[in-house]
């Protein structure tokens, strides 16, 4: 693999661990409020307010583990890129890319049996 791509593909990791930073707090502490914006978006989690807090508090450890292993592979691909050794760099980058997509779908899929549980305002 070229640097180039290994790079982009380290861009996307980076925005995927940086995304699920910023979320995971502000979901655990309900300073996330119900928007179209941002957010596990699914019809359950958007029916109430309350449906969409407890979904965001049950999802924010899921969003730890997550951003905490997007980072963790981020830095072992960098210092592979480093190395210059892109072939590693690319399979690390690609890996963490995925374990942290099937982490937020895990999430996401949690979150909305929790949301399940709310009657619709």
């Amino acid at each position: 693999m070229d640097s180039f791509s290994t790079l982009s593909l380290m861009f996307g990791l980076a925005i995927l661990a940086l995304t699920a930073s910023i979320l995971a707090p502000r979901s655990a502490d309900g300073r996330l409020k119900r928007n179209t914006m941002v957010g596990i978006r699914t019809r359950h989690t958007l029916s109430s307010d309350e449906a969409w807090l407890a979904a965001h508090h049950h999802a924010a450890p899921m969003l730890r583990v997550t951003a905490w292993t997007g980072w963790i592979l981020l830095v072992i691909a960098a210092v592979f890129s480093l190395l210059k050794i892109f072939p590693a760099a690319f399979v690390v980058a690609t890996a963490g890319f995925i374990a942290c997509l099937a982490l937020l779908l895990v999430a996401g899929f949690r979150a909305n049996n929790v949301a399940k549980q709310y009657p619709t305002a």
